[in-house]
């Protein structure tokens, strides 16, 4: 995959793990600051970084099953 659709499908991810955190029940306040903290991390990211990009969506893959799972 090119790094323009490796950036989107992390944008994608990036979506998917704020709804599952603001639906988790984590108390508000924590995931509200790991809500802010992911949306920097990802316009901290350079698009044409393929290493920082596959970085951001490991953790964010991983962050997701976590929540997924049932862990918060």
């Amino acid at each position: 995959m090119n790094d323009v659709v490796a950036y989107d499908r992390l944008r994608a991810a990036a979506t998917s793990l704020t709804a599952l955190l603001l639906g988790s029940a984590l108390p508000h306040d924590v995931a509200r600051a790991e809500v802010i903290q992911l949306r920097r991390d990802l316009l901290a990211v350079d698009g044409f970084d393929r290493t920082a990009v596959d970085e951001l969506a490991g953790r964010v893959s991983e962050r997701i099953r976590d929540l997924a799972g049932g862990r918060s």
